[in-house]
């Protein structure tokens, strides 16, 4: 990783930025700002965004967020002059569609005011125009029609009309106030009937269905226009949404960083591995107008000081990088720190297959992954991304290994039986049903003896990630007098020598308890050690009680350390047996159905249903075994301190996002 400086003209730091964003490499490094309002050119940008938004929907133009524009970006101006042009076209079009939709809002709510009353003989002019009587047509709730009814008897006149709860009511000029008070205690909702059209209501009616015709063709013909405009212009809207779209993100950025008069200065991390390109790239972007200043990490004083802590970026394989998120969600690793993704990968999967062997069911999960990497299943598309495929792939593979050395095909141990005796046969000289038996108590605790040896490796791993990471970082305390430092190092692995060794029936020796004794002492004599290293005083720094209380609970608990983190590995052997037991249970209740009527059937969906159990439980709860071992038994050997996680400028996410 290195930091850069760089200065540019003002003129040049739009298609700079634009180079970098697209480019993926920079973690952008800003100055605060007390006030986040938008600067007076981030708020045209973000106007002329809209604009041109605004005419790719009225248009049906469809975008594409995040989308890289041209090679080289065009000046604001011009961007100015482009969306002016473009609104400018679409203008009339737009003002006349809202024109002719206002229009066929308004001949629709008529249509359907006047059906209620299309059977009255009367002109509709001559209702408003009566000299000694009142009219009054509109809607009740039919509920209260009745009620209605009695309150105005006498007074006025009720006619109901063809849609319910659609009246006209009619009373004498001097009862008109009596009858729109009655009507207005009743709900009573007038209805505004056209003042320019004469004759009776199914004429009026006639009129306002030709006029709606006439507006539904006039709106037919704009949209022929605008599939016109559309094909004519679509290109062009598509780009330069694009590239707004990036000038907004663009201007947020540029407000965090520092400038004066003509010049702006952008300052980042890069990774190293792409400082040649990216420098060289900026030059010919820039036509050498531009100074580039690069760090590395080790001449920053903040961050020899620990105040700054230079981002990481991993750089793997599409199998190893679909672990990375396991990683990085548990701790990032310091910078200049060992990787230990390569390895979170290669523990993974083979715990993963011990504990799910079967060629049936491994199969199912290469599928699934198989699957999710087509891209051919929308829902799975979240999950590609993510790499869950290739890990789908990478274990589904390996159970089906696995699953042939158990000699298990969706649970049934007779079928690879054949197949089992060829390989063995070849490759052993005598023939074996199963190459690897879980039969017998001998078996089962040679079983369990291999998993805690693997993982005696694993937690080896961890502990020389950690003496490297330490040596790296010059943190003798640590490296040397700690439980995961060499002391604890030594202590574990001649602890595991001495049980290897008993075991093959060796026996102990008289310098066994010395050498295990001498690394206990360095960690229970820790602290003094170090303050005597360090030429502090007093060397029991809380006196002699407090120093024996602290080192003999510092022994005891490195020793229950390394013997817990032993005694978890048997989970691997048990948790393989338990897929074993759960097959066998599989075949049992389907051999209990297949006596009865129809026991085919049954005998089959009980098989089918059996696995589809195991896969998704066992293949759940074998993930969530294999992760806790990662986090808890490697993982805590060396992350004691989290880094920073490499986090670039970028504008190909969706929106033109950072």
């Amino acid at each position: 990783m290195r930091k850069i400086e760089l200065l540019v003209l003002k003129r040049d730091v739009d298609e700079v930025m634009q180079y970098l964003g697209l480019a993926g490499c920079l973690q952008l490094i800003t100055e605060a700002h007390e006030q986040a309002e938008s600067t007076p050119d981030e708020r045209q940008t973000a106007e002329l965004k809209a604009k041109v938004e605004a005419v790719a929907r009225f248009l049906d133009v469809p975008l594409r967020p995040g989308a890289a524009p041209a090679a080289r970006p065009r000046s604001r101006d011009a961007l100015r002059e482009g969306t002016a042009a473009l609104v400018s076209e679409a203008a009339g079009l737009i003002d006349e569609e809202n024109r002719l939709v206002q229009q066929r809002l308004s001949l629709r709510r008529t249509l359907d005011e006047l059906s209620a009353f299309s059977s009255l003989p009367v002109p509709l002019a001559d209702l408003s125009n009566l000299s000694y009587l009142t009219a009054r047509m509109g809607t009740v709730a039919p509920e209260k029609l009745e009620g209605l009814a009695k309150t105005l008897e006498n007074r006025a006149v009720l006619i109901a009309l063809d849609t319910p709860g659609s009246i006209l009511a009619v009373s004498t000029r001097r009862g008109r106030f009596a009858l729109d008070s009655e009507l207005s205690r009743h709900d009573f909702q007038p209805v505004s009937l056209p003042q320019d059209q004469t004759g009776v209501p199914a004429e009026v009616l006639a009129a306002v269905r030709q006029d709606l015709e006439r507006v539904d063709g006039s709106l037919a013909e704009l949209e022929s226009r605008k599939r016109a405009l559309r094909q004519a212009r679509g290109a062009v809207i598509t780009a330069l949404a694009d590239e707004l779209d990036m000038a907004v993100v663009i201007d947020s950025v540029k407000q965090g960083f520092a400038g004066t008069g003509s010049v702006q200065k952008v300052t980042g991390w890069i990774p190293r591995r792409k400082f040649p390109e990216v420098s060289a790239a900026l030059e010919r972007i820039t036509q050498g107008r531009m100074a580039l200043k690069s760090f590395e990490p080790e001449e920053l004083p903040d961050v020899r000081s620990g105040k700054t802590k230079v981002p990481v970026a991993v750089h793997h394989g599409r199998i190893v990088r679909s672990f990375e998120r396991m990683v990085f969600s548990y701790s990032v690793p310091l910078y200049g720190t060992v990787d230990p993704t390569p390895f979170v990968a290669a523990i993974f999967v083979p715990l993963f297959a011990i504990m799910f062997g079967d060629v049936g069911q491994g199969a199912v999960g290469l599928i699934l992954g198989l699957l999710i990497n087509s891209g051919w299943v929308k829902s799975f598309e979240s999950y590609r991304k993510k790499g869950f495929g290739n890990i789908f792939v990478v274990v589904g593979i390996a159970s089906m290994i696995s699953g042939f050395l158990y000699g298990s095909f969706f649970a049934n141990e007779e079928i690879l039986v054949p197949l089992s005796r060829a390989v063995s046969g070849f490759l052993l000289g005598r023939p074996l049903d199963h190459i690897i038996s879980l039969s017998g108590f001998q078996k089962i605790l040679l079983f369990f003896g291999i998993t805690v040896g693997i993982g005696a490796v694993i937690n080896s791993i961890g502990l020389v990630i950690n003496l490297i990471n330490r040596m790296r970082s010059r943190n003798w305390h640590d490296g040397l007098l700690s439980k995961t430092g060499l002391a604890g190092a030594l202590f574990f692995w001649y602890a595991l020598f001495v049980a290897v060794r008993v075991l093959l029936g060796r026996g102990l020796h008289g310098f066994d308890l010395p050498a295990l004794a001498v690394p206990l002492l360095a960690l229970f004599f820790r602290e003094p050690l170090i303050r005597l290293v360090e030429h502090e005083k007093p060397v029991l720094k809380d006196g002699l009680f407090a120093f024996i209380m602290e080192g003999i609970v510092e022994v005891l608990e490195s020793a229950i350390y390394y013997v817990s983190n032993s005694v978890s590995f048997l989970r691997v052997a048990a948790f393989a047996l338990a897929h074993t037991v759960l097959s066998s249970i599989v075949f049992l209740l389907a051999d209990m159905v297949g006596g009865a009527a129809g026991g085919i059937i049954f005998r089959i969906l009980v098989i089918f249903i059996g696995n589809a159990i195991i896969i998704v439980l066992e293949g759940l709860i074998v993930t969530i075994q294999v992760v806790r071992l990662e986090y808890y038994e490697f993982f805590s050997k060396f992350f004691t301190e989290s880094g920073e996680e490499f986090k670039p400028f970028t504008l190909r996410s969706t929106g033109g996002s950072r």
